[in-house]
């Protein structure tokens, strides 16, 4: 019997989300969210310390990073991800327009960017969607 809730996967597969916000309020309600359907989510407010977790544990499945932190651009923050095995998935959240940088997102190692407010249903579906094995 599954007792999570109708969206969320079984808890033995819960996938692990290492989010990066320094606006608490925004990280708290995005991880809440997250952990609602189903994610297993860790927050960090900067970007020394979503560094450091990164260097200290095994690799979370997904990276969400706001672009602009305190001490570090989030897409630094996805160059070192890029460079973990396994590798997550990463994703930009961002207030600020990059169409002009759309195609070099991928030699940061960035996956998907969302704009704020983030629209959590397609951020979950982008989650869910199986990674290429190309």
């Amino acid at each position: 019997m599954n007792i999570n809730s109708p969206g969320a996967p079984d808890v033995a597969i819960r996938q692990r989300v290492l989010l990066v916000e320094d606006n608490d309020a925004a990280g708290r309600g995005l991880a809440r969210l997250l952990e609602a359907w189903g994610f297993d989510v860790t927050v960090h407010h900067n970007g020394a310390s979503a560094l450091e977790a990164l260097a200290s544990a095994p690799p979370p499945d997904f990276v969400l990073t706001d672009m602009q932190l305190p001490d570090l651009d989030g897409r630094e923050l996805a160059l070192h991800a890029r460079n973990l095995v396994p590798k997550p998935r990463v994703a930009l959240i961002t207030g600020w327009s990059l169409d002009d940088e759309l195609t070099s997102l991928e030699s940061w190692g960035i996956d998907w960017v969302f704009t704020k407010p983030v629209d959590t249903s397609h951020l979950v579906a982008r989650l869910r969607e199986p990674r290429d094995r190309g």
